[in-house]
């Protein structure tokens, strides 16, 4: 049976704790830059083109959150296999870039509420809203990660 360290441990805790505030402020901030008016909202009605960049950003988000699953997967998979020392390493690098690759969400409101702006705010609320969601879907909890450490396969 795998006994998970102590550097493990406190290194989980720490990078998902900036993983997850990172997840969290990113919109916020983005919706306070909004609200100063430093994002102005776009005047453009959603339809036709600016309605295929919508689907456009929303095909991005889906097609993000596929390859985080595929690479998760991958990366567990090969955690057992991994030297003792990389471990924490290997914790760190996987949770920012699920951290950073599930802020893009926020990122690509942010540029449909400068396109349409009050025309489909509840958009760009998705948008904003599936940062926080896909770091708390795709990231490992600390229970997988020593899942990993159990089995050839979690």
């Amino acid at each position: 049976m795998a006994e998970i360290s102590e550097d493990l441990r406190s290194t989980h805790r720490r990078i998902w704790t900036i993983g997850l505030s990172f997840c969290l402020l990113l919109p916020l901030l983005l919706l306070g830059l909004a609200e100063e008016g430093f994002l102005p909202p776009g005047t453009y009605p959603v339809e036709g083109v600016y309605q295929q960049v919508g689907y456009t950003f929303t095909g991005l988000v889906f097609l993000v959150a596929a390859w985080v699953a595929w690479r998760r997967g991958q990366v567990l998979k090969a955690f057992r296999t991994q030297a003792p020392a990389e471990r924490p390493r290997i914790l760190v690098r996987e949770t920012l870039l699920y951290a950073v690759l599930a802020g893009t969400s926020a990122l690509w409101g942010a540029l449909y509420w400068v396109l349409v702006g009050w025309n489909a705010f509840r958009h760009v609320l998705a948008f904003l809203f599936l940062t926080p969601a896909m770091f708390l879907f795709f990231v490992p909890g600390l229970d997988i990660w020593v899942r990993a450490l159990k089995e050839e396969t979690p």
